[in-house]
């Protein structure tokens, strides 16, 4: 992919490279080849790459003629509506805080047990460690 961005289009203008190609793909074909007169930005065109032609997307000229004052005439809307829809209305309170209520409720209830379970073996490791009978040596 890299190789097709990098390379040009120089064969294509050439008329001999382009009969070794025919008979490199075993066609009777007989290709004609392009114009290299024909007036383009890309200049010169059989020596830009590729890759140039696909970023620039093988547009010549770009031309926008907006006319705002058309489109409005003829889009003209004989009546214009929107709605606002607040953002703290009652609705949306009563469904946030229960929610957050909700939400509190199993986080703490896991949080809590994983708490009481951490601190129960720290309890059961001291208790271990001083009830550890260790024989001096003299």
């Amino acid at each position: 992919m890299y190789g097709l961005r990098s390379s040009t289009l120089e064969c294509f203008y050439n008329s001999s490279c382009l009969q070794d190609l025919a008979a490199f793909m075993d066609t009777s074909r007989t290709l004609k080849p392009l114009n290299d007169s024909l007036q383009t930005r890309f200049v010169p065109a059989s020596t830009v790459s590729i890759d140039t032609l696909i970023d620039e997307l093988f547009i010549e000229t770009w031309q926008n003629s907006s006319n705002y004052s058309n489109y409005y005439t003829t889009c003209a809307p004989k009546m214009c509506q929107y709605t606002y829809s607040e953002k703290y209305s009652i609705v949306y309170i009563i469904t946030t805080f229960l929610s957050l209520y909700g939400g509190l409720t199993v986080g703490l209830k896991n949080i809590i047990w994983y708490i009481l379970k951490i601190v129960w073996e720290i309890h059961q490791y001291i208790r271990n460690c001083r009830s550890r009978v260790q024989p001096i040596t003299a």
